[in-house]
C-alpha cells in the first residue's frame, strides 16, 4: 500500500496552491484591460480598440506556435476542429471584446456592474451543460463568499440599477451578451485544448477574430489613417500593455489552469476582478481603503481559495485513499 505524505500534488508535481495563485496573477491581468481601453475609446471606436490589441497579441505570440509544439505532432485540422474554433471565436471573443464597449455607451455603468456579476455563474452553467462538471457543495459555499464579497467590495448604486427599463435596455442586452461570451469562450476552450497547446489556442482563436473584427471595423467604423497615426505613445503603450498582459499572458496561465483543474473553479477567481479593481484605484487615484473594501476582499479570496485549493486537495486525497484500497483489496 502506497503512502502520501505532504503537499496534494497531481500527476504532474503540481500543488493546488499554485493554481490558486495563478488564478490571481490572471485576474490582476485582467484587471488593466478596463483603463485601458477606456483610455484608447477616446481617440477611436470600439470595434477598432478591441482590434488593435488582438492583432499585437497575434503578431507578438504568432513566432511561438513551433517552439511550443517542439517535436510533437502537429494538430489534425478537421472539420470538427475548424467548427469548435470557429465557434469559440464567434461567440466568445467577438462578443465578449465589443458587447461591454457598446453596451456601456447605451447604459449605466452600475448596470454593467451587477450585470458583469454574472460571468462566473454562467461559466459554471456552461461548464455543467457543456463539460458535464458538477456543483458541489464546497462550490456553492464558495460562490456565496465571493458574491457577498464581491458586493461589498463594488458598492453598487442600486437605486440607479436600471436593468429593465426602455431606455438602456440595449445597452444592457450588449453587456448581458459580452458576459455570454466571456463565459462561453472561457468554457469552450477547455475542449480546443485536447487539441491544440495554450500558445496555439491563443493564437489561432485571436487570428480568426482579427479578421472577424477587420471586416466588421470596414463595414461599421472605417477609421482613417491618420486616426491611428494620432494616438501618440501613450495610447499605443496603452495598447501593448493590453495585448501583453490582459489578452495574451493572462490567457495562456488561464489555459494552463483549465488544463489542470474544472472550468468551474477557475470561473469563481473572475470575481477577484472588482477587487483589484478597486485597489488598483486607491494607488492611482489616491481612494480611500475602507473596511467594507477590506473584509468584501477577504471573501473573495477566502472563496476562490476553498473551491480552488481546499476542494482540488479533498479530490487528490480521496483520489489517493480510493487508489491505496484498490491496492490492498
Amino acid at each position: 500500500m502506497s503512502e502520501t505524505t505532504g503537499t496534494p500534488r497531481d500527476a504532474r508535481g503540481r500543488s493546488p496552491i499554485q493554481y490558486f495563485l495563478v488564478l490571481v496573477l490572471v485576474n490582476l491581468m485582467w484587471a488593466f484591460q478596463f483603463p485601458g481601453v477606456k483610455i484608447a475609446t477616446e481617440r477611436l471606436g470600439p470595434i477598432a480598440v478591441a482590434l488593435i490589441p488582438l492583432v499585437l497579441s497575434t503578431v507578438l505570440f504568432a513566432p511561438l506556435v513551433r517552439i511550443s509544439r517542439a517535436k510533437k505532432p502537429r494538430p489534425s485540422w478537421t472539420p470538427v476542429v475548424w467548427r469548435d474554433l470557429s465557434l469559440a471565436t464567434t461567440l466568445g471573443i467577438i462578443p465578449a471584446q465589443l458587447g461591454l464597449t457598446w453596451g456601456v455607451e447605451h447604459s449605466l455603468a452600475s448596470n454593467a456592474s451587477v450585470l458583469t456579476l454574472t460571468i462566473p455563474v454562467l461559466t459554471a452553467l456552461m461548464a455543467v451543460m457543456l463539460l458535464g462538471e458538477k456543483m458541489t457543495a464546497v462550490r456553492w459555499v464558495s460562490f456565496a463568499l465571493a458574491i457577498c464579497g464581491v458586493l461589498m467590495v463594488s458598492d453598487i448604486d442600486w437605486k440607479s440599477v436600471a436593468i429593465f427599463r426602455g431606455t438602456y435596455l440595449l445597452g444592457n442586452l450588449l453587456i448581458l451578451s459580452s458576459c455570454l461570451g466571456s463565459a462561453f469562450y472561457n468554457t469552450y476552450t477547455k475542449i480546443l485544448l485536447e487539441t491544440f497547446n495554450p500558445v496555439e489556442l491563443l493564437v489561432y482563436s485571436f487570428l480568426l477574430a482579427d479578421l472577424e473584427l477587420l471586416m466588421l471595423m470596414l463595414v461599421f467604423e472605417r477609421p482613417t489613417i491618420a486616426a491611428f497615426t494620432s494616438l501618440g505613445a501613450g495610447v499605443w503603450a496603452t495598447l501593448l500593455t493590453i495585448a501583453i498582459l490582459s489578452l495574451s499572458l493572462s490567457m495562456l496561465l488561464y489555459f494552463w489552469v483549465i488544463e489542470k483543474i474544472d472550468v468551474t473553479q477557475a470561473s469563481l477567481s473572475i470575481y477577484l476582478l472588482p477587487v483589484f479593481g478597486v485597489l488598483l484605484s486607491t494607488v492611482v487615484v489616491r481612494e480611500r481603503i475602507t473596511a467594507p473594501l477590506l473584509f468584501g476582499g477577504f471573501l473573495v479570496f477566502a472563496g476562490t481559495f476553498l473551491v480552488t485549493v481546499y476542494e482540488e486537495r479533498k479530490r487528490m486525497r480521496d483520489a489517493s485513499d480510493k487508489n491505496s484500497w484498490q491496492e490492498g483489496v
